[in-house]
């Protein structure tokens, strides 16, 4: 049986949403792996919130492996349902491998100014993580490598998974 990688991310919302993820699946079959992309099952029947996240987590329950977009998502961070995502993924015991178009830290990428206390904040205030990490810590713990592309992602999860 090929090991089942699931597809976490924004690019759902994308305009070329079915493509996209026709790609992503692809790049996961060329690999010996499964892709679980979330349009394949998600939309089936009833189109409620409370069953599209069913659904997604049905599945991901089923996976072995999930790689994940956390590029920037409307603002710096990655998407607030792929993050839910790899949460219950990490709680679940699957491993987790992610790709970012923007692999910057946080503090490169969100402007910010140094405060007397020598912490840098942002416009809001608020403390901007200085840990050398593109994403929250509670993200970048949780993945085995961050990826500049789906294509090294894939192919590093697949890798490991058929070991």
């Amino acid at each position: 049986m090929r090991p089942r990688i699931y597809l976490a991310g924004p690019t759902v919302f994308h305009a070329d949403a079915d493509d996209a993820g026709a790609r992503l699946v692809a790049l996961c079959d060329k690999h010996g792996c499964e892709g679980l992309y979330p349009l394949d099952f998600a939309l089936d029947g009833d189109m409620s919130a409370s069953t599209i996240q069913a659904a997604c987590l049905r599945e991901l329950r089923t996976a072995e492996g999930v790689v994940a977009d956390l590029s920037p998502f409307r603002g710096p961070h990655a998407d607030d349902g792929t993050a839910f995502e790899l949460g219950f993924a990490y709680a679940l015991g699957i491993p987790i491998w992610a790709y970012s178009t923007d692999p910057r830290t946080l503090m490169e990428r969100i402007p910010g100014t140094r405060a007397a206390t020598g912490h840098v904040r942002d416009a809001a205030g608020l403390l901007i993580e200085n840990f050398g990490r593109a994403h929250n810590s509670m993200l970048s713990e949780s993945i085995l490598h961050l990826a500049t592309s789906p294509e090294t992602a894939i192919e590093m999860a697949a890798a490991a998974l058929r070991r």
